[in-house]
């Protein structure tokens, strides 16, 4: 009837000071992911978590488990974007170091059994990764489609001017590199995939910090399509 119901307050069982549980949320089926971006897991400083918990029938939430990255390191910020499609989770942790370059930024992929358990399938990265892209600011999956953005990448040299990148996750569990998408009127600073969104084979990327038509830092939100033989189609 449009009416909204209040169903219940979520929050960490271990909840710390500055955890910042809540960074990141997504919701899929009647499961819940929650990053905690700041938490200090193990006592590693902001390494981060993410909390996951199931909605019941009778409107009760259940809590399931606590990730965190097999290889977490201090200030990784795993959980400061998550995304849920069906059985599958996405976590980025932009400020990893993943061969050793610093702040180039990582996502982990994990799926959800049906008896509850949750099984790690790869940890992603960009192909051309490079210090501070940081790689995972952003998420987004869609069956088995992730979008991952790296909003301070530099295509073609033009600093700061970021993308988003695009992986299949195949039925046996392998994860196949689709294609780097950048913004066409690339400028130095726009942040371009600060923000992404997949939903079947559309893409919506965020530039909070273009230009367009000159008024500085206005935003700009660009649309892909993702074709069946894998390229990807500029639409507006």
């Amino acid at each position: 009837n449009g009416s909204v119901t209040y169903i219940d307050k979520v929050t960490a069982p271990d909840a710390a000071v500055n955890d910042h549980f809540g960074a990141s949320v997504s919701h899929s089926g009647d499961v819940l992911a929650v990053g905690a971006h700041y938490s200090d897991p193990g006592g590693v400083d902001k390494a981060g978590a993410v909390y996951l918990y199931k909605l019941e029938q009778n409107g009760s939430v259940t809590y399931i488990d606590k990730l965190t990255a097999h290889d977490g390191a201090t200030t990784d910020r795993f959980g400061a974007s998550v995304s849920r499609s069906g059985d599958l989770l996405a976590v980025a942790a932009h400020f990893s170091d993943p061969g050793g370059i610093a702040d180039a930024g990582a996502a982990y992929l994990y799926k959800l059994e049906q008896n509850g358990t949750i099984t790690y399938i790869d940890k992603v990265v960009a192909p051309d990764g490079a210090v501070n892209d940081q790689f995972g600011n952003s998420v987004s999956l869609s069956r088995n489609v992730l979008a991952v953005g790296a909003n301070k990448a530099d295509p073609g040299g033009i600093a700061d001017a970021g993308a988003a990148y695009l992986f299949k996750v195949e039925h046996n569990g392998t994860i196949t590199y689709i294609d780097k998408v950048t913004a066409p009127d690339a400028a130095v600073d726009d942040k371009f995939a600060l923000s992404v969104s997949m939903s079947g084979d559309l893409l919506a990327v965020g530039s909070n910090f273009s230009d367009p038509g000159g008024l500085t830092d206005a935003g700009s939100a660009y649309l892909y399509r993702l074709e069946h033989n894998g390229t990807v189609t500029y639409l507006d």
